[in-house]
């Protein structure tokens, strides 16, 4: 028995356990948990998350274009350099 779990409130110890992978005796309470509420929650954040991902790198590329266009305009009012679409 791990020296650590000795001195725990039986729900805690059973929790550590549980998380740390040790074997130990489990209740019928902790073997109960539905499966199938867990499986549609997981397949909606995969979901959620692939259509995110395909969204934000459009995004970055048009904020670094836009970042140059601004960086470039304000420099060559800086340096004063004549160019058409500038009064």
């Amino acid at each position: 028995m791990n020296p650590k779990t000795s001195g725990l409130d039986p729900k805690l110890k059973e929790s550590y356990e549980r998380v740390m992978g040790t074997a130990g005796p489990t209740t019928a309470a902790a073997n109960t948990s539905p499966v199938s509420d867990n499986v549609p929650k997981s397949q909606t954040q995969v979901v959620t998350a692939k259509n995110r991902t395909r969204l934000s790198p459009i995004l970055i590329v048009l904020a670094i274009v836009l970042f140059f266009i601004i960086y470039t305009i304000i420099w060559a009012i800086v340096f004063k350099l004549k160019l058409p679409f500038l009064p």
